[in-house]
């Protein structure tokens, strides 16, 4: 093959790699299992708040006492979550699959680009466990 041939050849293979690189019909989206914030799903209010708590507070973040926290949503192969505490207001608590958690102010998200909080349902869940 001559040096044109192969010039040629490549200059072909390189204009064919930059035409749209999005695939054609259905795109299938794999999500990560996320065992922490199931088992914090499955828990009794008074736990599942306690659990929130300590993720707030172990970001060196200031909370009294968490009264109402719900899972939001999943961002990013987190689990988004929202605590609201009767001191500080309300937290987003980004939970990874390794039980990693990231703690924002949800006064903050909007400037940071993140999902803003939605209001937490119902009244604050502390009552205790029968």
């Amino acid at each position: 093959m001559s040096k044109t041939a192969v010039c040629v050849l490549l200059s072909s293979l390189f204009l064919a790699a930059c035409g749209d690189s999005q695939p054609a019909g259905n795109v299938t989206r794999v999500s990560i299992r996320n065992d922490h914030s199931e088992q914090l799903e499955a828990m009794a209010p008074l736990y599942r708040n306690l659990g929130l708590w300590r993720a707030i507070r172990d970001s060196n973040q200031k909370c009294k006492k968490v009264d109402n926290g719900a899972y939001q949503q999943d961002y990013k192969d987190m689990a988004l979550w929202v605590a609201h505490c009767t001191d500080t207001g309300a937290w987003a608590i980004f939970i990874a699959a390794n039980g990693e958690a990231q703690v924002r102010a949800c006064s903050d998200l909007a400037s940071l680009g993140l999902p803003a909080c939605r209001p937490l349902p119902g009244p604050p869940s502390d009552s205790p466990v029968r």
